[in-house]
């Protein structure tokens, strides 16, 4: 499933797929070898096309502020499951909350039978070295946890139902 990135008004077709200890990342069909180390904080080191970048990734709402020297860029993603829950704005009933990116999953912050509310956090995907929290779309029950720490996911992976 390929992911889409906002970035301010440009939007592109992401694809991330692991390699060894490197990412193989495509944007808008382009392909691009990437090496991302995390520093500390929110600080990373990224090798690509022989340059090295520095940046610092802080989440923000749906996606990422990401600045690099003077530059800051507000980049948002999404999978197809999530922009068609958003353009119907479902609500009602059981929900499954998707994986919005490849990665292995760090934490599980609910059990089966808690409650959540709207953006409270349920499980922490690791992507490209970034621990990515996903949230729960509305209010409601846990009602099926499908992925354990350490688990690989897919992108468009089932994590929780949230009913």
């Amino acid at each position: 499933m390929k992911i889409t990135a906002r970035v301010g008004d440009a939007v592109h077709e992401v694809h991330v797929e692991r390699r060894d200890k490197d990412y193989v990342v495509e944007i808008d069909g382009e392909s691009r070898l990437v090496n991302a180390d995390k520093l500390e904080g929110d600080f990373y080191s990224i090798l690509s096309g022989g340059v090295s970048y520095e940046v610092s990734v802080e989440v923000s709402g749906d996606g990422y502020i990401i600045r690099h020297g003077a530059s800051e860029q507000q980049v948002l993603f999404t999978d197809a499951g999530r922009q068609a829950r958003e353009m119907s704005g479902a609500r009602e009933g059981p929900q499954t909350v998707e994986s919005v990116m490849p990665g292995k999953v760090v934490r599980v912050l609910v059990d089966v039978g808690d409650t959540v509310t709207e953006g409270q956090g349920l499980v922490v995907v690791e992507a490209m070295k970034m621990e990515n929290e996903i949230e729960s779309p509305k209010d409601g029950k846990i009602t099926e946890v499908k992925v354990e720490p350490g688990q690989a996911v897919e992108s468009g992976a089932a994590l929780v139902v949230v009913e």
